[in-house]
């Protein structure tokens, strides 16, 4: 059985969408990266809460691809 043009275009949907997540995942991973060099300059009194934030992020980040790559 040959795919319909709905079937190959939603196929091409899941893939971007897969492709999109992991490049945010990547962005997530250069935001922590540039919070440990920010973090090395400056001496903030709030960097802890940064830092938690910054890193909650990725690992939201990942888990959304994650539970992407899993669904689609």
């Amino acid at each position: 059985m040959t795919p319909t043009v709905s079937e190959a275009v939603l196929l091409i949907i899941k893939v971007l969408t897969i492709v999109g997540l992991l490049l945010y995942s990547i962005f997530g991973a250069v935001l922590v990266r540039q919070e440990q060099l920010m973090a090395d300059v400056l001496e903030e009194s709030f960097e802890p809460i940064i830092r938690i934030l910054v890193i909650g992020h990725l690992v939201v980040a990942i888990g959304i691809f994650v539970l992407a790559f899993v669904l689609l």
